[in-house]
Formats: C-alpha cells, sequence, structure tokens
C-alpha cells in the first residue's frame, strides 16, 4: 500500500488530489458536509491510486504487446471431407 501512495504521481493524479483538497477548504468553509465529503473522496483516489484507469485496470497494451500479438502466428489445420 505504501508504494502505491508513493509512486507513479503525474499531472493528472497531483490535479485530482489538489482538487479534492480544494473542495473540502471550500466546503469547510460554507459549512457543507457533503461536499466535504465529496472532496475527501476525491482526495483519498488520489492519495491511493484507485478509481477508474488510475490503478492501470484499463490501461492499453504496451508496444511489445502489441507487436507479439501481430507476429504470433496461428498454424490451422484443414480436415478433407469426403463428398458421398
Amino acid at each position: 500500500m505504501w508504494n502505491r501512495m508513493t509512486t507513479n504521481w503525474h499531472f493528472a493524479r497531483l490535479l485530482r488530489l489538489l482538487l479534492g483538497i480544494l473542495v473540502v477548504v471550500q466546503s469547510v468553509q460554507m459549512n457543507d458536509k457533503w461536499f466535504a465529503a465529496i472532496g475527501a473522496l476525491l482526495a483519498a483516489l488520489a492519495i491511493f491510486n484507485l478509481g477508474g484507469c488510475s490503478s492501470g485496470a484499463c490501461a492499453t497494451p504496451t508496444v511489445q504487446q502489441r507487436h507479439a500479438a501481430r507476429t504470433t502466428i496461428h498454424e490451422t489445420t484443414y480436415e478433407e471431407v469426403d463428398e458421398k
């Protein structure tokens, strides 16, 4: 878990974290508990790198995987059928 929280920080993840913190701060100032919960959820998703494609669940295949899929040869066998 610690490794997930400390690695792979990129612009989109930082932006989600900053937006989550901003929503929490604004909702505390406005005394709105629902938006505070939504902001905390946004920040937690960014911190733990979860949600949607953040965890890599819907990542596209790498160049090596695409190349391997194209160069794989599938041998097809045929069977002759006697017509009577």
